[in-house]
Order: structure tokens, then C-alpha cells, then sequence
């Protein structure tokens, strides 16, 4: 087989790239000069690449509005342990509010209208429930009516 008369220019010029750290470093062709080579090489070998994101930093604290029969919560996603929850109730009637993780209640606090309390449950990671329990068991359940939220902690 033989080569094309350019095949041996080609080869020069991938050489000569390669040894420029590639079009892609931003050196281009004024490092390519003569004592050049070896400050490109060494300033691409000082170079770390991140192989894993770091996941972002989840607050730590929320604010949840309370009106007739919604629950509002600030976030949709908190970090886990120790989180702050500032719950407002902006609604004519007497509400409540109950954190629920892991299947049971781990802070609950009652609310009359217009006042606002802070809740520090300590969350586990997973889904975190929030309802309002007033009138449980019956058809005006404040929960059935329309008074629950999610959340994530993690």
C-alpha cells in the first residue's frame, strides 16, 4: 500500500499537537515553539479533574404555611439530623402541625390562628410527612380535606 504524499505532514502535525497538549488546552500553537513543550507538559500535569460532584448542601431549616386546608412548605428537600421549622398559621381557624419520618410522629405542635411557633425535630433521611391533625378519624379530617405535604431529608 502506499502512503499519500501528505500522510507524512498529517503525522508531523498530530505529533506536534499531542506534544502542545491538544487543541483543547488553550495552549494552541505559541507553546509549540522550541523549550515550549516542556512547560505545556508540565503545567497539564499539575491539572486534577473532579470525577465525582460533590452532592449540593441541603438546608437545615424551612418555614411551612398553614391556611385552610394547605400546608405549604418553603422546601421540597431539607438535610437530614437536626432541621428547623418555623410554621406559620395564616388561616380563620386552629390548625396543627405534625412531622411525620419513619412511620411515627417525632414533633407536633398546636397553632391558633394568626400565631406561629418552631419546631427542631431531628429528621431521618428518607420522606418526611407534614400534616394537620385536627378532627383525625372523621370526614372533616384536616389531612382528608386537603392538609398534608412531602419533603425530602437527605
Amino acid at each position: 500500500m502506499r502512503w499519500p504524499a501528505w500522510a507524512p505532514l498529517a503525522l508531523a502535525a498530530a505529533a506536534a499537537t499531542a506534544a502542545t497538549g491538544g487543541p483543547e488546552s488553550g495552549l494552541g500553537a505559541a507553546a509549540a515553539g522550541p523549550g515550549r513543550a516542556g512547560a505545556a507538559a508540565s503545567t497539564l500535569a499539575g491539572r486534577r479533574h473532579r470525577l465525582v460532584v460533590p452532592p449540593p448542601v441541603l438546608a437545615q431549616s424551612l418555614t411551612v404555611d398553614e391556611s385552610e386546608y394547605r400546608i405549604r412548605p418553603s422546601k421540597a428537600a431539607v438535610g437530614a439530623g437536626t432541621v428547623t421549622i418555623r410554621v406559620y398559621n395564616r388561616g380563620e381557624d386552629d390548625h396543627d402541625l405534625v412531622v411525620i419520618a419513619g412511620g411515627a410522629a417525632i414533633a407536633h405542635v398546636a397553632l391558633k390562628s394568626g400565631t406561629s411557633a418552631v419546631l427542631t425535630p431531628v429528621l431521618p433521611p428518607g420522606p418526611v410527612r407534614l400534616i394537620c391533625s385536627l378532627q383525625a378519624g372523621t370526614p372533616q379530617s384536616h389531612e382528608l380535606l386537603g392538609m398534608h405535604a412531602e419533603l425530602r431529608a437527605g
